[in-house]
């Protein structure tokens, strides 16, 4: 399963129509879910970015579809970011080349 963080910052029309957000965030939901994307969790959030999410699926490039989508409709900007679990990034760094690393580079 690949997962990706998504943080999202609404955009002035996003805002001025916050009062919907929960209605277009279950047709999102239903959107990923017709697309092969799972929606594991969302949060609200304050600060800096309006609300983070965590999508998974088997096809990387199905996220990305979903994302491309969810920016081209225009209430949210959004930054997505692969996201590792600890068994995949063990398994990663498994992978580091054997030679000593020079810190001084």
């Amino acid at each position: 399963m690949i997962r990706y963080k998504l943080l999202v910052k609404y955009t002035e029309i996003g805002a001025s129509q916050i009062q919907n957000t929960v209605a277009r965030t279950a047709a999102f939901k239903q959107a990923a879910a017709a697309m092969g994307v799972t929606v594991e969790d969302l949060f609200w959030t304050l600060g800096e970015y309006d609300a983070i999410l965590t999508l998974a699926s088997e096809d990387e490039e199905k996220i990305v579809a979903l994302v491309v989508e969810l920016a081209r409709r225009g209430f949210v900007r959004p930054v997505l970011l692969r996201a590792f679990t600890e068994a995949e990034i063990a398994s990663i760094l498994k992978k580091l080349p054997s030679a000593p690393v020079d810190l001084d580079l």
